[in-house]
């Protein structure tokens, strides 16, 4: 992820802009999404109350650091 969206991201966050979060990374094939990103998503999913979703991306993060120490 860039630093550009990272803040972008941040701000958002901030703000409690979720649904905002939610919809730009969405837009990012799932294949082309990064660790943070995914973090990012399942945050902002968790925030929304939509825990199915956010358990789902959770999933995917440990996946992420998983294979990082493997």
């Amino acid at each position: 992820m860039d630093t550009d969206q990272m803040k972008q991201l941040t701000l958002w966050h901030n703000k409690n802009q979720y649904q905002k979060i939610i919809n730009n990374i969405m837009e990012i094939p799932e294949a082309d999404r990064d660790y943070d990103l995914v973090c990012h998503l399942a945050r902002a999913f968790n925030n929304q109350e939509n825990y199915n979703e956010a358990i789902r991306y959770f999933w995917l993060w440990l996946g992420f650091i998983s294979s990082r120490v493997s």
